[in-house]
Order: structure tokens, then sequence, then C-alpha cells
């Protein structure tokens, strides 16, 4: 039996409650922002996003531009755009890593109490989330691989002389760590 006469007009008059046509009005009429320099100074208000894109050889999807039946080649007209993203692209960037305050405590304390023993890291009793053996092995060379980190702990034991620190390397005091990291529970257990 076939469905009766109507119901797929039926089902397209109801309302979109959920929708904020507002928003998606607002959205429309509200030009595009670009972030990119070189995209921003190429663009053409008058063209279309497409038309933009394509005149600067570059793609929204690419499943529609690139296609493996078809082999033509489309004239950019605007190469220095690419040319300017792909430097952008390519320059070398600085790694930004930076660890919680207490994971370095953490790290600290425990390479100045067991040295490389991770098995009797894992025993301390300051290893307070139970960490196995191979965990705390992946946090401290983690700690090692943050250079801010790294080098503030060489330089608060005392194997970097050199005189310019960085602005975004730790402030290590071992002394701190290693005899306050179990008073700080005693003293507050005695506040209270």
């Amino acid at each position: 039996m076939g469905k009766a006469s109507g119901v797929k007009q039926r089902r397209r008059k109801h309302y979109g409650y959920c929708k904020n046509l507002k928003k998606k009005n607002q959205r429309l009429r509200n030009p595009i922002t670009i972030t990119s320099k070189p995209l921003r100074e190429a663009w053409d208000p008058k063209k279309s996003y497409v038309k933009n894109m394509e005149s600067m050889g570059l793609s929204d999807n690419p499943n529609k531009t690139i296609d493996a039946r078809k082999n033509e080649e489309k004239k950019v007209v605007k190469m220095e755009v690419i040319n300017e993203l792909e430097a952008i692209a390519n320059a070398p960037r600085g790694k930004n890593l930076r660890l919680p305050p207490e994971v370095v405590k953490f790290c600290v304390y425990m390479l100045e109490r067991h040295g490389e023993n991770y098995y009797a890291m894992a025993k301390d009793p300051k290893n307070y989330y139970q960490d196995t053996p191979a965990q705390i092995e992946k946090k401290i060379k983690k700690f090692k691989n943050v250079p801010s980190a790294w080098n503030g702990y060489l330089r608060a034991k005392g194997l970097i002389e050199d005189e310019s620190k960085p602005e975004d390397e730790y402030h290590i005091d071992i002394n701190e760590i290693t005899n306050n990291v179990g008073h700080t529970q005693t003293q507050s257990s005695m506040k209270n």
C-alpha cells in the first residue's frame, strides 16, 4: 500500500523551533571576516565566496575541485597568494609547551628523592594519584622535553650558569619542594 497523498508537503510545512532564525539572518547579513593577511588583501568583496577562492587557486571543498576522472587544470589568477600562504605555513614555530606547576613540583620532588628509580617513585607516599612506574616515567620524560621546565630545574640545581634567563622559564626552588611538600598537609590539618 502506498502513502497517503500530500504527506511530504505536510511534513515540509512544520516550523523549525530548534533553529534560531534571527542568528541565521544576522550571519547572512554580516560580511566574512578573514584572519589570514594574504587572503584579506587578495579578497574581492564584489565576487562571491566560491569565485574568490577559485581566483586564488584555493578550494573550500577538495572533493568537488579535485576529481580523479578529470585531469583538467584550472588557470590560477593570483599565484602570489598561494606562495604567501605556503611561506606562512612553512615558517618555523617555537614550542610553547607549558606544564602545570603541580606536575613540575611532582617531577622535581621525585627526581630529587629517587633519581631515575621509577619503581621507588611509584611506592613513594607523595604519589597521591597512585601512578604506575610507566606513568611516572612518561611524566618525567614530558618534564624533560619541556625546555622552560627542564632548564628551570637545571638552573635551580646549579648545572646551568648562564645569566640570560628566558621570561617563560619556571622558577623552581628545590629546597622548598623537597622540604615543604610533606609539611603542607600537616600544617593544613593542624589549622583545622
